[in-house]
């Protein structure tokens, strides 16, 4: 029998180059089901569209560029089948298993609404499979990795944070993928090991900029339910070729109704834009891209950035999209205009709260009120569709607050206004708040959370 190294040893050789490559090996990462049809789509936040599985294409991308032993990982959408019972399911996943050999198979777990089907497939896997490690990743794996690992034998180990460098050390470093008796290289958790590791953060944001669109079919993803008064894309009969792109990571902001601290971590780290660029470049020459949807939590942070980004965007001649919503501080007049000439028609402006005391004391939301005026108005003269996201419903928000949301609606003149009710997102602080003061009711558990 093999002596199987500890986990946690590796990665101290590794570091120390002090260390010795496994055997090639493949991974498959599933996407989880999380589309809903129409007849099924009865809140705002249920996902009733297909998008590019984004996380699993940056790690198999990234696995197969940097892979020093030649391992690779290919992917699965289970969205792009017509089965939805989890017996035409794991059918499907078996065929795959059958024309390739892998050494560990991981699910992408990003949405509470995939839990029923994380459930059902990886225990089914697991009495058909039973030596083969399974592995869990995805925003709701790592905000929810407890319960997930207590209540799932059939689930092997959860990957805490970013995927990219713990899915390569993982294939290229382990001689066998075994975590039952080891420790867990970071940052793999486990039943044995449940205290929450380090994340192994990408540093260089370049090395996950060059998606490979080759592991997917392209023509079977599409967002085109993205709002914009301007998309006449929606009523031509002209060919839509919409990419995505994350250019920065992490958050420094501390809003209490958000979890992305706890995903990426408070530094931020950004892509080059040499690199985005080239990037946008083989997009137009491979898939004539036309509309770039830009998932950014804090795009404009860095503003010197963001005007170089922008300027040079401009070339491209594409519709520019930031559904996530930007933080408006940092929106100057000639910003304003860069946005406008690089194809942006349309901009949602992360407000959260027309309430100074809302956003200082409950939300914890360093934007200040007084400022948006002048911006909007910068925003105006770029002809830009202005936006506003608000949030309603925080503990300690009274009528009064809400009452300051509508007069700053209309004395800014915002051309609309979105509203989300808050939500206890597992991860954020107001999870947290809701956990100890008894919220929650007692059956509220992963799967429970639908706007996640």
């Amino acid at each position: 029998m093999k002596k199987i190294i500890p986990i946690q040893t590796e990665v101290d050789s590794y570091k120390n180059n002090n260390f010795k490559l496994a055997s090639k090996k493949k991974a498959l990462i599933i996407i989880l089901p999380y589309f809903v049809g129409k007849t099924d789509a009865l809140g705002a936040k249920t996902r009733s569209f297909l998008s590019f599985p984004y996380g699993p294409l940056t790690i198999a991308s990234y696995v197969n560029k940097k892979s020093k032993n030649n391992s690779d990982v290919e992917i699965l959408d289970l969205n792009l089948t017509e089965a939805y019972e989890t017996q035409d399911l794991l059918e499907i996943i078996k065929k795959r298993l059958s024309a390739i050999k892998i050494d560990v198979l991981g699910f992408s777990f990003m949405f509470d609404t995939s839990f029923p089907y994380l459930m059902s497939l990886s225990k089914g896997l697991k009495i058909s499979y039973p030596t083969l490690p399974i592995i869990v990743g995805g925003a709701a794996a790592t905000t929810g990795y407890e319960e997930l690992l207590d209540l799932l034998d059939s689930v092997d180990a959860v990957c805490y944070g970013e995927g990219e460098q713990a899915m390569l050390d993982l294939l290229d470093f382990s001689e066998e993928i075994e975590f039952g008796g080891a420790a867990a290289r970071v940052p793999w958790i486990t039943k044995k090991n449940l205290k929450k590791p380090d994340t192994n953060y990408v540093e260089s944001l370049d090395d996950v900029v060059d998606l490979d669109y080759s592991l997917v079919d392209t023509k079977k993803y599409s967002m085109k339910e993205s709002f914009s008064p301007f998309a006449a894309y929606r009523y031509q009969k002209k060919e839509i070729n919409q990419f995505f792109l994350v250019t920065s990571r992490g958050c420094p902001f501390k809003c209490t109704f958000c979890a992305e601290p706890s995903l990426h971590g408070a530094k931020m780290r950004f892509a080059s834009v040499e690199k985005i660029i080239s990037h946008v470049s083989y997009l137009k020459e491979t898939y004539d891209i036309n509309v770039l949807t830009l998932y950014d939590d804090q795009l404009l942070i860095d503003l010197p950035r963001a005007k170089n980004l922008f300027r040079e965007l401009k070339r491209f001649n594409l519709r520019i999209e930031m559904p996530n919503g930007v933080t408006a501080v940092f929106i100057d007049q000639e910003l304003a205009f860069l946005m406008k000439e690089a194809g942006v028609d349309t901009i949602p402006l992360a407000i959260e709260s027309g309430s100074d005391y809302v956003l200082r004391n409950i939300i914890i939301k360093p934007l200040r009120l007084n400022k948006l005026p002048k911006i909007v108005g910068y925003l105006r003269k770029a002809k830009i569709f202005v936006i506003g996201y608000f949030v309603i419903g925080m503990p300690g928000e009274e009528d009064s607050h809400r009452k300051e949301t509508y007069d700053l609606i209309k004395s800014v003149d915002l051309d609309w206004a979105s509203f989300s009710i808050a939500a206890p997102v597992r991860g954020s602080e107001l999870y947290k708040q809701a956990k100890l003061n008894g919220w929650l009711p007692p059956n509220y558990g992963l799967g429970s959370f639908e706007g996640n």
